[in-house]
């Protein structure tokens, strides 16, 4: 009893922890976002775009977790979707305009 009690706690604390690190990670981009909005890097139709696909990403990590268990194929699918974000704000803010 008491392992498996132990076994629920680090669990839990372990899943908070990776939530929390995919927040900082959207609040990172919606900070990177933003500073190119404001330094004039991203104009307003790239930063639809942005939006979108930030929405996207975190609508799926919603879908992964709504059943509790993020399988491998979901964690992956999920990552695919946070780089291609990533590529798009980088190539928004150095487009040369």
């Amino acid at each position: 009893m008491k392992n498996l009690v132990l076994s629920i706690a680090l669990f839990s604390s372990v899943f908070a922890f990776s939530q929390q690190k995919e927040d900082w990670n959207l609040r990172g981009e919606r900070k990177r976002t933003a500073q190119g909005i404001q330094s004039g890097e991203i104009n307003k139709k790239e930063a639809a775009v942005i939006r979108k696909q930030a929405r996207d990403v975190k609508q799926a990590k919603r879908n992964a977790l709504a059943d509790g268990v993020v399988t491998p194929k979901e964690r992956a699918k999920v990552a695919v979707q946070d780089r291609q974000l990533d590529r798009t704000i980088k190539r928004a803010k150095h487009n040369r305009r």
